[in-house]
């Protein structure tokens, strides 16, 4: 698993300032392989309410809107 960094502005955190998101594409890692599920990422608090929000879209997707949405700001 990576570690907690945020999957839209890269910052790092402590897993209790953040989550994980498990969007519509996630693939479950094989029983005993390492690495880091397919679909699932790291978003700082800043960035979670939003990303669940879109948890029902591709992880591909998701980015694309939250992205949309920073450049707003």
């Amino acid at each position: 698993m990576r570690p907690p960094i945020c999957k839209l502005c890269t910052k790092r955190f402590s897993v209790k300032d953040g989550g994980l998101v498990r969007f519509a594409d996630f693939v479950p890692l094989p029983k005993r392989q390492v690495g880091h599920p397919r679909g699932l990422e790291w978003f700082c608090d800043e960035h979670l309410d939003a990303a669940k929000v879109l948890a029902t879209l591709s992880l591909s997707e998701a980015l694309t809107q939250l992205r949309s949405q920073l450049k707003k700001e």
